[in-house]
């Protein structure tokens, strides 16, 4: 078996619980909590990694979510001197855009209306 294949299992299913964590989510309170730990699991030197610009910092609300979605998906990297983990910025793009559209599916759902008895 491939050894470059054998060494991301572990990345791949860390990503694959976030994405799920995501999708099990009832409402935005509880995809901000988890958008919350998600970022916690970067440290300083990986957050280093990116460009300043594209570091997410303290995710108060769910325009933050929107934000970062456009913020990471409109980042052009255009200085050849300035080393950036292609990788990481997608895995950040990813789960920005995954956080974002379940925002948007959660406010699309019909809200159950009290009953008039």
């Amino acid at each position: 078996m491939d050894t470059a294949v054998d060494s991301t299992q572990g990345f791949r299913a860390a990503r694959s619980t976030w994405h799920q964590q995501l999708e099990e989510s009832a409402d935005v309170d509880s995809i901000l909590h988890v958008t919350r730990d998600f970022l916690a699991t970067f440290g300083p030197e990986h957050l280093a990694r990116l460009p300043e610009e594209c570091r997410p910092g303290r995710i108060k609300g769910e325009d933050d979510i929107a934000y970062w979605s456009c913020r990471l998906a409109q980042f052009r990297h255009r200085d050849p001197t300035v080393r950036v983990d292609a990788d990481l910025l997608h895995e950040m793009l990813n789960y920005f855009l995954h956080a974002w559209v379940r925002v948007s599916q959660l406010h699309r759902q019909p809200t159950e209306s009290p009953s008039l008895h």
